[in-house]
C-alpha cells in the first residue's frame, strides 16, 4: 500500500469514524469523571459495535482491519477523553496476540480485558527487567514492573521478559504475581506488577525472534493509537477554546473578534495540522512488519510538543 492509498478510506473505515464521532459526542465530561476510570457500559458498547476486534483476525471474530481504521477510531476516543484501557487491550494485546496466532476471541466480545506489561505502554518506559528461568514444570519469574495499564477489572497480563526474549501470557490469578493498582492523574488506572513465583509450561506462548517481532508489532500499533488518541484530544481542546472565544463578550464584542486571540487560534490550528500528519504517517508506519523505532521517537516528540504548545495556550 502506498502512503497515497493510506490517505483514501474504504468505506469501512469511514463507517467507524462516523460512528465513532457520533458514539464519542454523547459522552459527557461528567460521565467520564463518574466513571472512575473504567465504565463496564461504555467497554461493552466499544465490544458490541466490534471496536475491540477491530484488528483481530475474521475467524476470531474480529473486524480484519488496520492501522488507519485504528487511527481515526483512537482520534474520536481522545476527543471524549476515555480512561478505558482500550490501547492497552485492545490494540496492544490484540494486535500482539493475533500476530502470533493466539485465540482472542473473549478479548474482542468484551469480556476480557489484557494488559501489556514490560513493552507497548507507556511507549517511553524502560525496557522489562522481567527475568525468565526454567523449572521443574514451566518458568519462574522474577523483578517487578512499576507502570502498567491494569485495573481492577483486567483480567490478564502480556508479560515481556528483559531484551524480549520471551512472552508470557497470565491470568490476574497466577500464583505468585502480586498487583498494586494506583490512578493517573488523567484518571486511568495503573498498576505495579511483581513476580515471584513458577508459571506454567503453557503461559509460554513466543521466544526468541517471533517474540521480539510480536513485541515490535504491538509497540508500533500503541505508537500509531496513541499519536490518533493524543491528535483527537488536541482537537477538542481547541474546539472548547473556539466556543469560548465565540460565547464571551469584551468591549462590547465577542472575544473571536479581537484578532490577536484569532492569531493564537490559528497557531494552535497549525499544531492540530501537523499532529495530525504525525498520527496518518505513523499509521501508515505501523502497516509494515518493520522496526519504524525512530520515526516513532519523532512523531512522539512533535506530538507532545504540539500537546504542550495547545494545552498551554488553550483555556
Amino acid at each position: 500500500m502506498t502512503f497515497l492509498e493510506h490517505l483514501t478510506p474504504l468505506d469501512e473505515t469511514g463507517m467507524i469514524r462516523d460512528a465513532a464521532d457520533k458514539w464519542a459526542a454523547g459522552i459527557s465530561d461528567a460521565d467520564v469523571r463518574r466513571s472512575g476510570g473504567f465504565a463496564p457500559g461504555r467497554w461493552s458498547e466499544m465490544a458490541a459495535m466490534g471496536w475491540h476486534g477491530l484488528l483481530a483476525d475474521p475467524d476470531r471474530g474480529g473486524l480484519g482491519l488496520g492501522p488507519d481504521a485504528l487511527s481515526l477510531l483512537c482520534q474520536a476516543i481522545g476527543r471524549a477523553r476515555l480512561p478505558e484501557p482500550f490501547v492497552a487491550s485492545s490494540v496492544v494485546c490484540v494486535g500482539t496476540l493475533t500476530a502470533l496466532g493466539q485465540d482472542v476471541t473473549a478479548l474482542v466480545d468484551g469480556s476480557a480485558i489484557a494488559a501489556p506489561a514490560g513493552f507497548g505502554l507507556p511507549c517511553d518506559g524502560g525496557p522489562s527487567g522481567v527475568t525468565a528461568t526454567a523449572a521443574a514444570e514451566g518458568h519462574n519469574l522474577s523483578d517487578t514492573i512499576d507502570l502498567c495499564e491494569a485495573g481492577p477489572d483486567t483480567s490478564e497480563f502480556l508479560v515481556a521478559t528483559a531484551g524480549g526474549d520471551a512472552l508470557f501470557r497470565l491470568p490476574r490469578s497466577t500464583p505468585g504475581l502480586t498487583t498494586t493498582h494506583y490512578g493517573a492523574i488523567d484518571g486511568r488506572n495503573l498498576a505495579r506488577l511483581s513476580f515471584d513465583g513458577p508459571v506454567p509450561a503453557d503461559a509460554l506462548i513466543a521466544t526468541g525472534d517471533a517474540a521480539r517481532a510480536a513485541i515490535r508489532r504491538g509497540t508500533a500499533l500503541a505508537v500509531s493509537a496513541l499519536a490518533a488518541d493524543a491528535t483527537g484530544t488536541i482537537e477538542k481542546a481547541i474546539e472548547l477554546t473556539t466556543a469560548y472565544l465565540d460565547e464571551r463578550s469584551q468591549f462590547g464584542k465577542p472575544l473571536a473578534a479581537f484578532q490577536s486571540l484569532r492569531h493564537m487560534v490559528a497557531d494552535l490550528l497549525v499544531e492540530l495540522e501537523a499532529s495530525r500528519s504525525m498520527a496518518e504517517l505513523t499509521a501508515f508506519a505501523a502497516s509494515d512488519d518493520g522496526d519504524p523505532k525512530h520515526l516513532h521517537d519523532r512523531v512522539r516528540a512533535r506530538i507532545c510538543r504540539a500537546a504542550q504548545s495547545v494545552g498551554q495556550n488553550a483555556i
